[in-house]
């Protein structure tokens, strides 16, 4: 399976995780990106998260 990573900045601040996902790489479905997310293969700053998880930024 091909990894990616993904910064998010100001303008993504507080969306929900899947639609982040979405949002940032429009080749992928939110349906998949939700089912990536129940399988655990997607992780935010290495931990696993909801669908729901409000994104931040880092500072």
């Amino acid at each position: 399976m091909k990894n990616n990573e993904y910064i998010i900045d100001e303008s993504l601040k507080g969306i929900r995780l899947d639609k982040c996902i979405v949002a940032l790489d429009n080749k992928i479905s939110r349906a998949t990106v939700q089912r990536l997310i129940d399988e655990k293969n997607i992780l935010v700053n290495d931990k696993n998260e909801k669908a729901s998880y409000k994104v931040n930024i880092r500072r």
